[in-house]
């Protein structure tokens, strides 16, 4: 079975824009780990793409270097392949018009749709989707609206952005007033801060049905108001996971259209979750996750798409694994 693989970051998505470090980092580690996955399934033959300005990762596949932008490039190699997988960043719509191309040109896509996408992709109408449906979320409103009450601060980052990006804590009201005076709103959205337990789950969608496969603690650092996430502990939160198990069944019903691998980042807060978005990709716990439950998850998410029926994962064994970022 031919697999063709697309890391936007490293894979030449950013071939005319200049690489961040962290994000090469992040974008290698979730590569990688589905890489090796793939590589141990009997029969594979894999091949993907890689930013000529990075070093080739040594293992059995082929590697098209890529210097410049080209979505030509990519619909070419998708035809060639069985299996097509993509992992790219959810701003300005990029990984719903990827995914639009990898369903035209490849045979079989491993993704969400693009609408589930184009949803998920937008934390304000996210947290519209999900509050209509009962599901508790940070609030989310635009910068431009009115701020929410809260005695903690306000975190501010784009409607769009990946994880932490550009987000940033604010403690004085007075400080948002005078960036939206200064019209630097740039669709950015505004949430107040809730103190509790940073979490997310992983999850395994196909059909609107959920096979959860982690239950992960995440290590956030505020210096200056910057926020980062600096770690990411793989399965440390299993006492949540009927908790979560239970959500995610309500989102995937809110949310028609999200498939295979899906993250979503919470809040637990006086013993209830909150939503705070949805990754409708791999995310960076993914790459702790085999280690985790012990298993090949690639392998897991393969034969769903070509069996049509979810597997059977018990986390009641499952390990925790650290992944730093």
């Amino acid at each position: 079975m031919r697999h063709f693989l697309f890391e936007f970051i490293t894979g030449g998505g950013l071939a005319d824009q200049a690489l961040t470090e962290s994000l090469v980092k992040e974008g290698d580690i979730m590569l990688q780990t589905l890489l090796t996955e793939l590589s141990d399934i009997e029969g594979s033959e894999i091949s993907f793409t890689r930013d000529s300005r990075l070093s080739l990762i040594k293992i059995d596949a082929e590697q098209f270097l890529v210097e410049n932008k080209t979505e030509e490039k990519l619909s070419k190699l998708l035809k060639k392949s069985d299996v097509s997988w993509l992992i790219a960043p959810e701003t300005n719509d990029c990984l719903a018009r990827y995914a639009e191309l990898f369903i035209k040109h490849g045979k079989r896509f491993i993704g969400s749709s693009p609408a589930a996408i184009r949803i998920t992709a937008s934390k304000w109408l996210t947290n519209k989707k999900l509050s209509e449906a009962g599901i508790k979320v940070v609030e989310t409103r635009w910068l431009s609206e009115a701020v929410p009450e809260s005695k903690t601060g306000w975190i501010i980052k784009p409607d769009d952005g990946v994880g932490g990006e550009d987000a940033c804590l604010v403690q004085d009201e007075k400080k948002i007033i005078e960036t939206v005076e200064a019209n630097e709103v740039k669709s950015r959205v505004v949430q107040p801060y809730m103190d509790g337990k940073h979490m997310s789950m992983s999850l395994l969608v196909f059909e609107g049905n959920i096979q959860l496969l982690a239950c992960n603690k995440q290590y956030i650092d505020i210096k200056n108001g910057l926020i980062k996430l600096t770690a990411i502990g793989v399965n440390e939160s299993l006492s949540f996971k009927d908790d979560m198990l239970q959500l995610a069944k309500k989102i995937v019903t809110a949310i028609p259209g999200l498939a295979g691998y899906i993250g979503v980042d919470l809040i637990e807060s006086e013993k209830k979750l909150y939503v705070v978005e949805i990754n409708p990709r791999f995310t960076t716990a993914y790459a702790g996750i085999p280690e985790s439950i012990s298993c090949n998850v690639a392998a897991k998410i393969l034969n769903t798409f070509i069996n049509n029926k979810l597997p059977d994962i018990d986390l009641a064994s499952a390990k925790p694994v650290i992944i730093n970022i």
